[in-house]
């Protein structure tokens, strides 16, 4: 199964911003975020039924790196947060 992402993108000065609102449907997944590389992120908590959950920037769901992804594991399905990713 796959989560549910909303996107929307938009830049920030010389750094492109992706937003996502994301719904989760099993307890791990890597989401592509359409960025080559990713700088930083920032989340916010909409729904969650734990806060004993992980995400990694430029990693995928397994931890192997890859660049341009967000892996998120330990969450429930149903869970809902936001989550801003800056990069390039």
């Amino acid at each position: 199964m796959a989560f549910t992402v909303t996107r929307y993108k938009t830049n920030m000065g010389n750094k492109r911003a992706v937003g996502m609102k994301i719904v989760a449907d099993a307890a791990t997944q890597t989401i592509e975020t359409g960025l080559k590389v990713i700088d930083y992120m920032s989340y916010g908590l909409a729904s969650v039924t734990t806060a004993n959950f992980k995400m990694a920037i430029n990693s995928n769901a397994s931890g192997v790196q890859s660049n341009g992804v967000l892996a998120v594991t330990g969450v429930a399905s149903g869970d809902q947060f936001y989550v801003t990713v800056y990069g390039r």
